[in-house]
């Protein structure tokens, strides 16, 4: 392994966001900030939205994409840190929202994975 350069180590200052592709742009907002308690910051009908979650300080933008594009739930998956996985999960499902069940990895935190209304699927890490 070529170890970095001085420049090159100041190059990343910190995450941006996460991108996932969607079918319906609409439909994935309106799924997160109802199911999920994002923000729309920007939202261009049919082309781009730029979501926040004030609590969880994090930005996700959605790109729509054909819908015979294999992008759609093929994408990044995100984490999201919970205090209490079986209450979270218990809440979303009471939302609708289709849920895994909780998992360990050996002594690893234990996790789940939900999945969005374009079949996106989002992980859920208990802290």
């Amino acid at each position: 392994m070529v170890p970095l350069q001085e420049e090159s180590e100041s190059m990343l200052k910190r995450m941006s966001h996460v991108m996932l592709f969607v079918a319906d742009l609409e439909r994935a907002v309106g799924w997160y900030e109802g199911k999920l308690g994002f923000a729309p910051r920007f939202v261009a009908p049919g082309a781009y939205a730029s979501l926040h979650h004030a609590e969880a300080g994090c930005r996700l933008d959605l790109h729509p994409t054909e819908a015979s594009g294999r992008d759609v739930g093929f994408g990044p998956m995100p984490y999201f840190a919970v205090s209490d996985l079986d209450a979270t999960l218990a809440t979303l499902r009471e939302r609708g929202v289709k849920t895994g069940e909780p998992k360990r990895e050996g002594s690893s935190p234990r996790f789940a994975t939900i999945w969005d209304s374009e079949g996106n699927a989002l992980g859920l890490q208990e802290e």
